[in-house]
């Protein structure tokens, strides 16, 4: 098992990969136990970057993460070997074992290699070319593959994703990550089912194929143009990814078995995805500006403010959600602003009143994050309703010399999308323009009463 020569029967690569995986979660889950008193599932695996169950510390949980990657190198050691061979057994490079690296899809790659027969098995059948009904129903002349390969997995995986987004209400690692892989990988299979084809021509079918489930998506009003421009960043470099290891799968025996594997492993992860999924993972954001106006005029300013001027930033121009105002009841704890926003209102109760230093509030009501842009007249996908959260907000005011301020604002939201690092780029960028937004406005203002100018 050890030695990387060699080759490993599915059956074989079957019953070590389940019994390695429960060896490794049973040490994972008594240490974490012991040592943290942290409750360890076999499910988080599956979602790098989760909440543990009993760790609230950081330092903690940055140990505990430490603790399960020094369990985990002998069993990836051994889990990569095994691979390797398997990928031998099969006939296909051995250097796609770096797919056992990259998270969900080597789940994907599991299946697909515990099915597939060795090189041996199939010497010893008559099956070794695809069925004939399947060489009958896909076109042989070059253009009528290529499109008919492109549309046939475009419509697989458009069933999924509706599938996933309107039954299983799932935005997580089968929809982003699995979808697309799959996209590409069974484009360039069903292209390369007759002949094998160069890796150029599979590039531009696994391509194609994601650039026309994007425009099926649009067309059909799964999704507005932003959100489509959010996901490309993750999409197409897995679709890409996938027409790259079908490409190099394409000469090994049983090739055409891959993409029904690919879909019916597909189907339980997304929907085991949605039954476990854990807590949203919750980011802060925090935007500072420096201002020529003391802590006194500033508060004021931030408290509530004035209508902000109409939106020059091209990215509120998209649908993207921006401020208008700010407005407030009372005065204290207990009093509630509210931050009208172009999609509707904020409300915010307030938790923390240190005039003039620090104001901080909670978030009760919040309105849609964007309007979809797109040509009709509506679009409203789930992921508009919940899937983002913004749990509080608050401004801190420090004095600076001069009788400056500087002024920070910080925002806390919860993200339940996944993989929420990736989407962590897009919401941060987003909320640091619309803390920009207010910001530069409150300087406008303060800077403006204290020079006794009207700064509209």
């Amino acid at each position: 098992m050890f030695s990387w020569k060699g080759q490993v029967e599915r059956g074989f690569y079957i019953i070590s990969g389940l019994l390695l995986f429960i060896i490794k979660w049973n040490i994972d889950r008594l240490l974490g136990a012991y040592f943290f008193d942290a409750k360890w599932m076999p499910y988080q695996y599956l979602f790098p970057g989760t909440e543990f169950a009993g760790i609230i510390l950081e330092l903690k949980r940055e140990a505990f993460l430490l603790l399960l990657l020094g369990t985990a190198l002998p069993f990836i050691y051994v889990g990569v070997i095994l691979t390797v061979k398997r990928l031998r057994s099969i006939g296909i490079p051995t250097f796609l074992a770096v797919l056992f690296f990259v998270p969900f899809i080597n789940l994907l790659f599991f299946a697909v290699l515990s099915c597939l027969p060795g090189r041996e098995d199939s010497e010893t059948s008559r099956e070794v070319d695809p069925p004939p009904f399947l060489k009958r129903l896909v076109p042989r002349a070059p253009r009528a593959n290529f499109f008919f390969s492109i549309w046939v997995s475009v419509l697989l995986c458009l069933l999924l994703l509706l599938l996933c987004v309107q039954l299983i209400g799932s935005y997580g690692w089968g929809l982003f990550v699995g979808i697309p892989f799959v996209l590409g990988m069974s484009s360039v299979l069903f292209y390369c089912i007759h002949e094998r084809r160069s890796f150029g021509k599979c590039m531009a079918v696994s391509s194609s194929a994601c650039a026309l489930c994007g425009v099926c998506i649009l067309l059909f009003a799964l999704e507005g143009l932003i959100c489509l421009i959010m996901a490309m960043g993750l999409t197409v470099p897995l679709a890409i990814l996938g027409g790259v290891v079908a490409y190099f799968m394409q000469s090994s025996y049983y090739s055409n078995r891959v993409t029904p594997v690919l879909l019916v492993t597909l189907l339980p992860l997304m929907g085991f995805e949605k039954i476990k999924a854990p807590d949203p993972v919750p980011f802060e954001v925090t935007s500072t500006v420096e201002i020529n106006a003391p802590v006194e005029v500033v508060w004021q300013n931030v408290v509530s403010f004035s209508e902000l001027p109409p939106v020059e930033d091209w990215l509120f121009q998209t649908g993207i959600a921006y401020p208008i105002r700010a407005e407030i009841e009372g005065t204290g704890v207990g009093a509630v602003r509210h931050c009208v926003f172009s999609t509707g209102a904020f409300v915010e109760p307030i938790t923390i009143w240190d005039e003039p230093r620090h104001l901080r509030f909670d978030v009760t009501e919040m309105p849609e994050p964007m309007e979809e842009w797109t040509f009709y007249d509506h679009v409203h996908p789930p992921h508009l309703e919940g899937y983002f959260r913004t749990t509080q907000g608050e401004f801190r005011l420090e004095s600076l010399p001069g009788g400056r301020t500087r002024l920070h604002g910080t925002t806390w939201y919860e993200n339940d999308l996944w993989p929420a690092n990736y989407w962590k780029l897009w919401s941060d960028l987003l909320i640091h323009r619309i803390h920009l937004r207010v910001l530069k406005h409150v300087s406008n203002l303060s800077e403006g009463d204290v020079s006794g100018i009207d700064p509209d």
